[in-house]
Protein backbone atom coordinates (compact mmCIF):
# COMPACT_ATOMS: atom_id res chain seq x y z
CA UNK A 1 0.00 0.00 0.00
CA UNK A 2 1.33 3.47 -0.85
CA UNK A 3 1.67 6.05 1.89
CA UNK A 4 -1.51 7.96 2.54
CA UNK A 5 -1.29 11.54 1.21
CA UNK A 6 -3.37 14.30 2.75
CA UNK A 7 -4.08 16.47 -0.26
CA UNK A 8 -6.90 18.87 -1.01
CA UNK A 9 -9.32 17.46 -3.64
CA UNK A 10 -9.75 20.99 -5.02
CA UNK A 11 -6.17 22.17 -5.54
CA UNK A 12 -3.85 19.36 -4.44
CA UNK A 13 -2.40 21.34 -1.51
CA UNK A 14 -1.58 19.77 1.85
CA UNK A 15 -4.44 19.32 4.31
CA UNK A 16 -3.80 19.93 8.01
CA UNK A 17 -6.03 19.70 11.05
CA UNK A 18 -7.04 23.24 12.03
CA UNK A 19 -7.85 23.38 15.75
CA UNK A 20 -9.50 26.79 15.43
CA UNK A 21 -12.32 25.46 13.22
CA UNK A 22 -12.01 21.77 14.16
CA UNK A 23 -11.75 20.83 10.49
CA UNK A 24 -9.02 19.85 8.04
CA UNK A 25 -7.98 22.91 6.06
CA UNK A 26 -5.99 23.69 2.94
CA UNK A 27 -3.54 26.61 3.21
CA UNK A 28 -3.77 27.30 -0.53
CA UNK A 29 -7.44 27.39 -1.50
CA UNK A 30 -8.70 27.89 2.09
CA UNK A 31 -11.21 25.04 1.75
CA UNK A 32 -12.06 23.00 4.86
CA UNK A 33 -13.35 19.46 5.31
CA UNK A 34 -14.93 17.53 8.18
CA UNK A 35 -13.41 14.38 9.61
CA UNK A 36 -16.03 12.23 7.89
CA UNK A 37 -15.34 13.84 4.51
CA UNK A 38 -11.61 13.28 4.93
CA UNK A 39 -12.05 9.63 5.90
CA UNK A 40 -14.23 8.94 2.89
CA UNK A 41 -11.83 10.79 0.61
CA UNK A 42 -8.73 8.96 1.86
CA UNK A 43 -10.48 5.62 1.79
CA UNK A 44 -11.30 6.09 -1.88
CA UNK A 45 -7.81 7.41 -2.72
CA UNK A 46 -6.02 4.52 -1.04
CA UNK A 47 -8.36 1.72 -2.06
CA UNK A 48 -6.20 -1.14 -3.42
CA UNK A 49 -6.75 -2.46 -6.90
CA UNK A 50 -8.47 -5.79 -7.42
CA UNK A 51 -5.10 -7.35 -8.30
CA UNK A 52 -3.46 -6.01 -5.12
CA UNK A 53 -6.41 -7.15 -3.05
CA UNK A 54 -6.23 -10.68 -4.43
CA UNK A 55 -2.52 -10.97 -3.54
CA UNK A 56 -2.84 -9.62 -0.02
CA UNK A 57 -3.31 -11.85 2.99
CA UNK A 58 -6.46 -10.91 4.92
CA UNK A 59 -5.69 -8.88 8.06
CA UNK A 60 -7.59 -8.47 11.24
CA UNK A 61 -8.95 -4.98 11.89
CA UNK A 62 -6.21 -4.34 14.47
CA UNK A 63 -3.46 -5.57 12.16
CA UNK A 64 -4.78 -3.31 9.40
CA UNK A 65 -4.71 -0.28 11.72
CA UNK A 66 -1.17 -1.08 12.90
CA UNK A 67 0.04 -1.56 9.33
CA UNK A 68 -1.49 1.73 8.22
CA UNK A 69 0.14 3.52 11.16
CA UNK A 70 3.56 2.02 10.40
CA UNK A 71 3.37 2.88 6.69
CA UNK A 72 2.27 6.47 7.20
CA UNK A 73 4.48 7.72 10.03
CA UNK A 74 8.13 8.70 10.14
CA UNK A 75 10.35 8.44 13.20
CA UNK A 76 12.95 11.14 13.79
CA UNK A 77 15.67 10.94 16.41
CA UNK A 78 17.73 13.68 18.00
CA UNK A 79 21.40 12.63 18.08
CA UNK A 80 22.04 15.12 20.91
CA UNK A 81 19.46 14.20 23.57
CA UNK A 82 17.92 11.03 22.17
CA UNK A 83 14.33 12.35 21.88
CA UNK A 84 12.22 10.51 19.31
CA UNK A 85 9.58 12.40 17.33
CA UNK A 86 6.74 10.90 15.33
CA UNK A 87 5.26 12.76 12.36
CA UNK A 88 2.94 11.79 9.55
CA UNK A 89 4.48 11.14 6.12
CA UNK A 90 3.80 14.70 4.96
CA UNK A 91 5.07 16.57 8.04
CA UNK A 92 8.86 16.78 8.23
CA UNK A 93 10.53 17.35 11.59
CA UNK A 94 13.60 19.58 11.33
CA UNK A 95 14.52 20.25 14.95
CA UNK A 96 14.18 18.58 18.34
CA UNK A 97 11.28 19.99 20.35
CA UNK A 98 13.38 19.47 23.50
CA UNK A 99 16.98 20.58 22.86
CA UNK A 100 16.41 22.47 19.55
CA UNK A 101 19.16 20.57 17.71
CA UNK A 102 18.56 19.15 14.19
CA UNK A 103 16.96 15.71 14.04
CA UNK A 104 17.61 12.91 11.60
CA UNK A 105 15.11 10.62 9.92
CA UNK A 106 15.40 7.22 11.59
CA UNK A 107 12.76 5.27 9.67
CA UNK A 108 9.23 4.03 10.19
CA UNK A 109 7.38 3.60 13.47
CA UNK A 110 6.44 0.13 14.65
CA UNK A 111 2.69 -0.38 14.30
CA UNK A 112 2.60 -1.59 17.91
CA UNK A 113 3.16 2.06 18.92
CA UNK A 114 -0.18 3.07 17.45
CA UNK A 115 -2.36 4.84 20.05
CA UNK A 116 -6.00 3.90 20.47
CA UNK A 117 -7.32 7.42 21.15
CA UNK A 118 -6.44 11.02 20.32
CA UNK A 119 -7.66 14.28 21.80
CA UNK A 120 -7.42 16.94 19.05
CA UNK A 121 -5.97 20.39 19.63
CA UNK A 122 -8.67 22.96 20.43
CA UNK A 123 -6.70 26.02 19.27
CA UNK A 124 -3.80 26.88 16.99
CA UNK A 125 -0.28 28.17 17.45
CA UNK A 126 -1.17 31.88 17.38
CA UNK A 127 -3.58 31.41 20.28
CA UNK A 128 -0.98 29.37 22.17
CA UNK A 129 1.55 32.21 21.81
CA UNK A 130 -1.13 34.65 22.99
CA UNK A 131 -1.72 32.52 26.12
CA UNK A 132 2.02 32.37 26.80
CA UNK A 133 2.59 36.12 26.36
CA UNK A 134 -0.36 36.90 28.64
CA UNK A 135 1.01 34.54 31.29
CA UNK A 136 4.49 36.00 31.24
CA UNK A 137 3.80 39.71 30.75
CA UNK A 138 3.85 40.60 34.48
CA UNK A 139 7.03 38.62 35.20
CA UNK A 140 9.59 41.43 35.52
CA UNK A 141 12.84 39.54 35.93
CA UNK A 142 12.74 36.95 33.15
CA UNK A 143 15.43 37.13 30.44
CA UNK A 144 14.40 39.18 27.41
CA UNK A 145 15.16 36.42 24.91
CA UNK A 146 12.63 34.09 26.57
CA UNK A 147 9.92 35.97 24.68
CA UNK A 148 11.99 36.72 21.58
CA UNK A 149 10.68 35.79 18.15
CA UNK A 150 13.49 33.25 17.74
CA UNK A 151 12.59 31.52 21.01
CA UNK A 152 8.81 31.60 20.49
CA UNK A 153 9.31 30.06 17.04
CA UNK A 154 10.36 26.86 18.83
CA UNK A 155 6.88 26.40 20.35
CA UNK A 156 5.68 23.05 19.04
CA UNK A 157 2.26 21.47 18.74
CA UNK A 158 3.07 18.13 20.35
CA UNK A 159 0.82 15.16 20.99
CA UNK A 160 2.21 13.78 24.24
CA UNK A 161 1.80 10.01 24.81
CA UNK A 162 -0.26 9.16 27.88
CA UNK A 163 -1.27 5.94 29.53
CA UNK A 164 -4.77 6.60 30.84
CA UNK A 165 -6.37 4.29 33.39
CA UNK A 166 -9.96 3.53 34.39
CA UNK A 167 -9.91 1.71 37.70
CA UNK A 168 -11.89 0.46 40.68
CA UNK A 169 -9.95 0.75 43.95
CA UNK A 170 -10.44 -0.27 47.56
CA UNK A 171 -8.96 1.52 50.57
CA UNK A 172 -9.15 0.14 54.11
CA UNK A 173 -8.16 2.47 56.95
CA UNK A 174 -7.89 1.81 60.66
CA UNK A 175 -7.13 4.64 63.10
CA UNK A 176 -7.72 6.07 66.53
CA UNK A 177 -9.53 9.34 67.08
CA UNK A 178 -10.76 11.59 69.80
CA UNK A 179 -13.41 14.24 70.10
CA UNK A 180 -12.83 17.05 72.60
CA UNK A 181 -15.63 19.25 73.96
CA UNK A 182 -15.06 22.20 76.33
CA UNK A 183 -17.62 24.29 78.22
CA UNK A 184 -17.89 26.62 81.21
CA UNK A 185 -20.36 26.28 84.08
CA UNK A 186 -20.43 28.01 87.47
CA UNK A 187 -16.98 29.51 86.99
CA UNK A 188 -15.45 26.14 86.15
CA UNK A 189 -14.07 25.01 82.75
CA UNK A 190 -14.95 21.44 81.84
CA UNK A 191 -13.28 19.33 79.13
CA UNK A 192 -14.75 16.06 77.84
CA UNK A 193 -12.62 13.77 75.68
CA UNK A 194 -14.13 10.76 73.93
CA UNK A 195 -11.90 8.13 72.32
CA UNK A 196 -12.85 6.10 69.24
CA UNK A 197 -11.52 3.26 67.13
CA UNK A 198 -12.14 3.97 63.45
CA UNK A 199 -12.55 1.67 60.48
CA UNK A 200 -13.16 2.89 56.95
CA UNK A 201 -13.69 0.55 54.00
CA UNK A 202 -14.17 2.52 50.78
CA UNK A 203 -14.61 1.66 47.10
CA UNK A 204 -13.59 4.50 44.74
CA UNK A 205 -13.87 4.39 40.96
CA UNK A 206 -11.65 6.40 38.61
CA UNK A 207 -12.13 7.37 35.00
CA UNK A 208 -9.21 8.68 32.98
CA UNK A 209 -6.26 8.90 35.39
CA UNK A 210 -3.40 10.06 33.12
CA UNK A 211 0.34 9.46 33.25
CA UNK A 212 2.57 10.81 30.51
CA UNK A 213 4.71 8.19 28.80
CA UNK A 214 7.66 10.46 28.00
CA UNK A 215 10.78 10.47 30.18
CA UNK A 216 11.97 13.69 28.55
CA UNK A 217 9.08 15.78 29.90
CA UNK A 218 8.84 16.40 33.64
CA UNK A 219 5.86 14.59 35.19
CA UNK A 220 5.10 17.62 37.38
CA UNK A 221 4.78 19.83 34.28
CA UNK A 222 2.22 17.52 32.72
CA UNK A 223 0.25 17.05 35.93
CA UNK A 224 0.10 20.83 36.43
CA UNK A 225 -1.78 21.42 33.16
CA UNK A 226 -4.47 18.83 33.91
CA UNK A 227 -7.32 18.17 33.57
CA UNK A 228 -8.11 17.18 29.99
CA UNK A 229 -11.72 16.89 28.86
CA UNK A 230 -12.14 13.31 27.65
CA UNK A 231 -15.62 14.00 26.28
CA UNK A 232 -13.81 15.31 23.18
CA UNK A 233 -11.72 12.14 22.73
CA UNK A 234 -11.71 10.48 19.31
CA UNK A 235 -10.63 7.11 17.99
CA UNK A 236 -7.11 7.57 16.68
CA UNK A 237 -6.85 8.49 13.03
CA UNK A 238 -3.67 9.40 11.16
CA UNK A 239 -5.27 12.60 9.88
CA UNK A 240 -4.97 14.25 13.32
CA UNK A 241 -1.17 14.05 13.14
CA UNK A 242 -1.09 16.18 10.00
CA UNK A 243 0.78 19.41 10.78
CA UNK A 244 1.68 18.29 14.34
CA UNK A 245 4.28 16.10 16.00
CA UNK A 246 3.94 13.30 18.52
CA UNK A 247 6.38 12.09 21.13
CA UNK A 248 7.20 8.39 21.03
CA UNK A 249 6.52 6.86 24.42
CA UNK A 250 9.51 5.47 26.31
CA UNK A 251 7.65 4.57 29.51
CA UNK A 252 5.80 1.28 29.19
CA UNK A 253 2.39 0.54 30.66
CA UNK A 254 4.03 -1.76 33.19
CA UNK A 255 6.39 1.01 34.29
CA UNK A 256 3.41 3.35 34.64
CA UNK A 257 1.59 1.14 37.18
CA UNK A 258 3.36 2.46 40.32
CA UNK A 259 2.84 6.11 39.38
CA UNK A 260 -0.86 5.71 38.58
CA UNK A 261 -1.35 3.67 41.75
CA UNK A 262 0.39 6.36 43.80
CA UNK A 263 -1.88 9.07 42.40
CA UNK A 264 -5.05 7.08 43.05
CA UNK A 265 -4.04 5.88 46.52
CA UNK A 266 -2.96 9.36 47.64
CA UNK A 267 -6.37 10.67 46.62
CA UNK A 268 -8.08 7.73 48.36
CA UNK A 269 -6.26 8.57 51.60
CA UNK A 270 -7.30 12.23 51.42
CA UNK A 271 -10.89 11.25 50.69
CA UNK A 272 -11.09 8.77 53.55
CA UNK A 273 -9.46 11.17 56.02
CA UNK A 274 -11.87 13.95 55.07
CA UNK A 275 -14.74 11.73 56.23
CA UNK A 276 -13.32 11.60 59.77
CA UNK A 277 -14.83 14.61 61.55
CA UNK A 278 -12.99 14.39 64.86
CA UNK A 279 -10.72 16.68 66.85
CA UNK A 280 -7.74 14.45 66.20
CA UNK A 281 -7.14 11.34 64.10
CA UNK A 282 -3.93 9.40 64.72
CA UNK A 283 -2.23 6.00 64.39
CA UNK A 284 -3.60 5.74 60.85
CA UNK A 285 -2.92 2.64 58.80
CA UNK A 286 -3.95 2.17 55.17
CA UNK A 287 -4.31 -0.84 52.92
CA UNK A 288 -4.91 -0.08 49.24
CA UNK A 289 -5.88 -2.42 46.43
CA UNK A 290 -6.75 -2.10 42.76
CA UNK A 291 -9.75 -4.33 42.11
CA UNK A 292 -9.97 -3.69 38.38
CA UNK A 293 -8.05 -1.58 35.87
CA UNK A 294 -8.29 -0.86 32.13
CA UNK A 295 -5.76 1.09 30.07
CA UNK A 296 -5.89 3.29 26.98
CA UNK A 297 -2.86 4.60 25.14
CA UNK A 298 -3.78 8.16 24.14
CA UNK A 299 -2.20 11.17 22.48
CA UNK A 300 -3.11 14.37 24.35
CA UNK A 301 -2.52 17.88 22.92
CA UNK A 302 0.21 20.09 24.38
CA UNK A 303 1.86 23.22 23.03
CA UNK A 304 5.40 22.64 24.27
CA UNK A 305 8.49 24.81 24.44
CA UNK A 306 11.90 24.54 26.08
CA UNK A 307 14.32 27.34 26.88
CA UNK A 308 18.02 26.81 27.54
CA UNK A 309 19.49 29.25 30.02
CA UNK A 310 22.60 29.06 32.21
CA UNK A 311 23.10 25.36 31.58
CA UNK A 312 19.54 24.37 32.46
CA UNK A 313 16.56 23.38 30.33
CA UNK A 314 13.38 25.21 31.31
CA UNK A 315 10.15 23.55 30.14
CA UNK A 316 6.82 25.20 29.35
CA UNK A 317 3.62 23.34 28.53
CA UNK A 318 0.24 24.69 27.47
CA UNK A 319 -2.79 22.42 27.63
CA UNK A 320 -3.87 22.28 23.97
CA UNK A 321 -7.50 22.14 25.05
CA UNK A 322 -7.83 24.62 27.91
CA UNK A 323 -4.81 26.94 27.58
CA UNK A 324 -3.64 26.17 31.14
CA UNK A 325 0.12 26.82 31.41
CA UNK A 326 2.83 25.28 33.55
CA UNK A 327 6.53 25.98 33.80
CA UNK A 328 9.23 27.45 36.02
CA UNK A 329 10.62 30.85 35.08
CA UNK A 330 14.33 31.72 35.16
CA UNK A 331 15.57 34.92 36.79
CA UNK A 332 17.81 37.37 34.94
CA UNK A 333 20.28 38.32 37.70
CA UNK A 334 21.23 41.58 36.00
CA UNK A 335 17.58 42.72 35.89
CA UNK A 336 17.09 41.76 39.53
CA UNK A 337 20.30 43.55 40.55
CA UNK A 338 19.30 46.73 38.70
CA UNK A 339 15.92 46.66 40.43
CA UNK A 340 17.55 46.19 43.85
CA UNK A 341 19.94 49.10 43.19
CA UNK A 342 17.03 51.29 42.10
CA UNK A 343 15.03 50.39 45.21
CA UNK A 344 18.08 51.10 47.36
CA UNK A 345 18.52 54.54 45.79
CA UNK A 346 14.84 55.36 46.29
CA UNK A 347 15.01 54.28 49.94
CA UNK A 348 18.14 56.38 50.47
CA UNK A 349 16.52 59.41 48.87
CA UNK A 350 13.45 58.93 51.05
CA UNK A 351 15.62 58.75 54.19
CA UNK A 352 17.58 61.87 53.19
CA UNK A 353 14.37 63.73 52.40
CA UNK A 354 12.87 62.73 55.73
CA UNK A 355 16.04 63.78 57.52
CA UNK A 356 16.06 67.11 55.77
CA UNK A 357 12.39 67.67 56.55
CA UNK A 358 12.62 66.77 60.23
CA UNK A 359 15.97 68.51 60.58
CA UNK A 360 14.43 71.67 59.19
CA UNK A 361 11.52 71.39 61.60
CA UNK A 362 13.86 70.98 64.52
Amino acid sequence: MEAKTYTCPNCGGDLKFNPDVQKFSCDFCRESFTEEEIKNLFKKMNEPSAEEESKREPDTAEEEREREFAENTNLYQCPSCGAEIIADANTAASFCYYCHNPVILKGRVDGKNRPSKVLPFAFGRDKAIEFFNEWIKDKKYVPNDLVSEKQISKMTGLYVPFWVADAVTNTWMTAKANSVRTWTNGGYVYTETKEYSLIRDVIIEYNGVPGDGSKKIEDSIMEAIEPFDYTQIRDFDMSYLSGFFADKYDVSKEEMYPRIHERMFANNSRTVESSCQYTRVYDKEFKNNVLKIRWDYMLLPVWFMTYHYKGKTWEYAINGQTGKISGELPIDDSKLHRHQVLVGILVLLAVLAAGYLFGGLL
